[in-house]
């Protein structure tokens, strides 16, 4: 990203994000019809999102090896064609065990040289009569991952997703979440989710279309009810829309409320759910155990943060991130704000965005970057949402509170930063 830079409408190459959608999918091999350049988009993720994939299921039966090949499209092939490497590399893929299913996302050069990807995939799984699907790759096709991880999920479930007749009264409680489908998810919203959950009687929750099984897809169907959760607030929208078109499909509830963050949303997040579900009396009992817990941690929380003064910078835009609910439940404990410094990875149009919405919430001035050092000088710590130079205590956040797991851990971390332990930084997530 180009600091202060007014030119940041982003655009995103599909070929890394296919990958990431089925990369901890069991049996799943990803294909780039592309040069062997292109690989670098999508392996240098692997094993971050095979570590999250464990995290938040430790038994999860993930790819033991490296799932991802490229065809290698040279000077040759864009002279004269790659059907045929694509062909004889989906051929030897064929061979190999334990592959179910093979994903085959054409690039840039593929799309220009003008290669019949789908004619050669659909010959081939003729031939070897395992599943072959083609996914859109070809350059800088979405305005964001959100459009390309739908129609990834989509087509998958027209392939897998057969609709049954419906027997959820004679098997276990299935939940179907759509959105936290970037490689294995955030595994502490993944975590905290599934917790909220078990208070309404879920036994298996899904989170499309990733770390799932070909027989996990065919499940979907069943779901006793579809949810929807994201960051992004223009492509949220996307979001929701799809997973009522899922609803619809399959005939099953559906909440799009997005996940519960901060201690007042956590709450309407436990009335709405059981409002959906027809179980209110379950829903209320749920979250009084909850904010029992929460009341007790907050009490414990103020007699080590009472009265710490911090400052809050923010380098993420309004779109994604709301400082909402990081000063409330600092506010909470009795945590005193100082000041408000807008990073300069904002734009200036970013930056007013911000600085309006923290006038809406607090009283508290906002200063530049250039400004940080001497204000920190003056706190016991400092959140941010970007790592600092050269300052200690810092606490760096995530985008997303998630549930009561969430307001505790941020509580813990900023107890940590503050007494240091020689870390310059710690991370909420």
């Amino acid at each position: 990203m180009i600091r202060q830079s007014e030119r940041k409408n982003l655009v995103y190459c599909n070929l890394g994000n296919a990958y990431l959608s089925v990369s901890c999918n069991p049996g799943a091999v990803v294909v780039f019809h592309t040069p062997k350049a292109c690989s670098h988009l999508a392996l240098r993720n692997y094993w971050s999102i095979k570590r999250r994939g464990l995290l938040r299921d430790p038994l999860a039966m993930l790819p033991e090896k490296n799932n991802l090949f490229v065809t290698g499209i040279s000077d040759k092939e864009a002279i004269f064609g790659g059907e045929k490497i694509l062909r004889q590399c989906l051929l030897d893929i064929s061979q190999m065990e334990n592959v179910q299913y093979i994903v085959v996302v054409p690039g840039c050069t593929a799309g220009v040289i003008g290669d019949d990807v789908e004619a050669v995939c659909k010959d081939v799984e003729e031939k070897t009569k395992l599943p072959i699907i083609v996914v859109s790759g070809a350059g800088f096709m979405s305005k964001h991952y959100t459009e390309h991880n739908i129609k990834m999920l989509e087509t998958l479930l027209e392939r897998f997703a057969t609709i049954k007749p419906k027997e959820r009264e004679k098997k276990e409680k299935l939940a179907v979440i759509i959105g936290e489908n970037s490689g294995a998810g955030n595994e502490n919203n993944v975590r905290e989710i599934k917790r909220l959950l078990h208070y309404f009687g879920f036994t298996r929750i899904l989170f499309p279309p990733n770390t799932m099984t070909k027989e996990e897809f065919a499940m979907i169907p069943e779901a006793n009810l579809i949810l929807s959760v994201g960051i992004a607030r223009e492509y949220y929208p996307k979001m929701q829309e799809y997973a009522r078109v899922l609803a619809e499909r399959y005939q099953t509830k559906c909440y799009t409320g997005n996940y519960p963050k901060g201690m007042a949303e956590t709450k309407v997040w436990f009335k709405k759910i059981g409002e959906v579900l027809a179980c209110e009396a379950e829903a209320k009992q749920a979250w009084e155990i909850e904010n029992t817990r929460l009341e007790k941690f907050l009490q414990k929380k103020r007699e080590v943060l009472s009265g710490k003064s911090y400052i809050f910078v923010i380098g993420y835009a309004s779109r994604y991130f709301d400082p909402k609910f990081h000063l409330e439940t600092l506010s909470a404990v009795g945590a005193e704000l100082k000041a408000v410094v807008l990073h300069n990875d904002l734009t200036s149009k970013e930056k007013a965005e911000q600085r309006k919405r923290i006038m809406e919430l607090t009283d508290i001035p906002c200063y530049t970057e250039e400004e940080i050092k001497t204000l920190a000088e003056q706190v016991d710590f400092v959140l941010t949402t970007t790592d600092l130079i050269d300052l200690p205590h810092q606490l760096s956040i995530s985008i997303q509170q998630v549930g009561i797991w969430g307001l505790e851990n941020l509580l813990n971390k900023v107890s940590m930063a503050i007494h240091g332990r020689g870390r310059r930084i710690l991370y909420e997530y």
